[in-house]
């Protein structure tokens, strides 16, 4: 059985410390919470839900929701829709997380300038309720 270490433990336990970046390493974790009343919202419609500072790292993200309809939908930003979370069905009331279904290359993802979390509707209209919370650092 082997013994290893993380990149980042590793740099904090070396001889000399080698710092750590503060958004992975003792950063202060952040949230940005949300609501929306869906009412026949179209298909490929964007809910804004979040707006990250340049430097924020997505450590997860959380959506509640009704039963909206036989539709999906995804979370990302405007750069990629599905960054975060790929296209869901919400035809069930349920949630869905980052940290369950996520993508990988979403875990710890960098804004590169100030953007904003979007969740798209696919497939079919969708009416209910949505709540979303966004975990973050930025330092």
């Amino acid at each position: 059985m082997a013994s290893v270490k993380g990149v980042n433990f590793t740099n904090i336990t070396a001889d000399p410390i080698v710092n750590a970046d503060s958004g992975e390493w003792s950063g202060k974790l952040r949230v940005q919470y949300d609501t929306y009343e869906a009412s026949s919202l179209a298909s490929g419609s964007d809910i804004s839900v979040a707006r990250l500072p340049k430097g924020a790292k997505v450590y997860d993200i959380v959506v509640h929701f009704d039963a909206l309809g036989s539709a999906t939908i995804s979370v990302g930003d405007s750069g990629a829709a599905a960054r975060y979370i790929a296209a869901t069905s919400v035809s069930s009331a349920g949630q869905m997380s980052m940290s369950q279904e996520g993508a990988i290359d979403g875990v710890g993802y960098e804004q590169t300038a100030e953007t904003d979390i979007l969740l798209t509707t696919g497939s079919a209209a969708i009416t209910g309720t949505i709540k979303c919370a966004v975990f973050y650092t930025v330092e």
